[in-house]
């Protein structure tokens, strides 16, 4: 979500000189440690959104609220997190610490700085109850009137730019923990058709979504990461499931 405008130079003058935020501050020295010291490497993979466009339709029709994909994205995470808990995890020298709960963190862009409120135990709430309450946080981290406890934390982090048009990209970790993904924009793609009239209409066209996820090597394993991101593609691509 985008932050306020920056100031600008006035007129005839070279540069402006804008004081760091605490927030920057904190965020830029963690932002380098993360980097730097975090074994990153990061897989792709395009998710069909037909299914979940079509039903988030039906759900905001007949809920009477509006549910994001967003919203969405939060629970297929969390529920892709239980079915490989090792992307649920934090790195200490001496042990991997895995988490029970998956508390999903999600990048809210401040004119202070970058944010990541928290949706505790998203797994377990439903998408109208996380619909509500990452509406609330975005709205505290927008005003700056979160708690520390609201978005110091977390289990994975989503990152998501797909609303302003970017195509597919890769975030840094948000240590300790072990993952973050980045959402890409939905494009229209033409594919073969798999349905039972391929014979008479052999191409069609679907919306794709591009995810990368930036793991860290020391406790996701590549084939793992794969793994977590079928888990992912399989709920975004069978949405039912996230209202059960």
């Amino acid at each position: 979500e985008a932050g306020g405008r920056p100031p600008a130079p006035a007129d005839g003058e070279p540069y402006i000189d804008i004081p760091h935020s605490n927030i920057r501050k904190v965020t830029a020295k963690r932002m380098v440690e993360n980097k730097n010291s975090i074994p990153h490497y990061y897989v792709t993979m395009e998710v069909c959104m037909d299914e979940l466009i079509e039903l988030r339709a039906k759900v905001n029709a007949t809920a009477g609220v509006k549910v994001s994909v967003n919203d969405f994205i939060i629970k297929a995470c969390a529920l892709a997190l239980k079915e490989v808990p090792v992307c649920n995890s934090s790195w200490s020298d001496e042990y991997v610490r895995q988490f029970s709960a998956a508390d999903v963190s999600v990048a809210v862009n401040t004119d202070r700085g970058l944010l990541t409120p928290i949706v505790f135990g998203a797994d377990t709430k439903s998408l109208l109850s996380i619909s509500s309450e990452f509406k609330a946080l975005a709205t505290k981290a927008k005003e700056n009137k979160l708690k520390p406890e609201e978005f110091i934390g977390g289990t994975f982090t989503i990152s998501n730019l797909g609303m302003m048009g970017v195509k597919q990209f890769t975030a840094i970790i948000n240590g300790p923990q072990a993952c973050i993904l980045a959402i890409g924009g939905t494009k229209k793609l033409v594919v073969p058709n798999d349905g039972p009239d391929a014979a008479t209409n052999p191409f069609v066209a679907k919306s794709f979504m591009a995810v990368t996820l930036s793991s860290d090597h020391r406790i996701v394993d590549g084939a793992l990461a794969a793994t977590w991101l079928q888990a992912f593609q399989k709920i975004i691509e069978n949405p039912l499931k996230m209202l059960l």
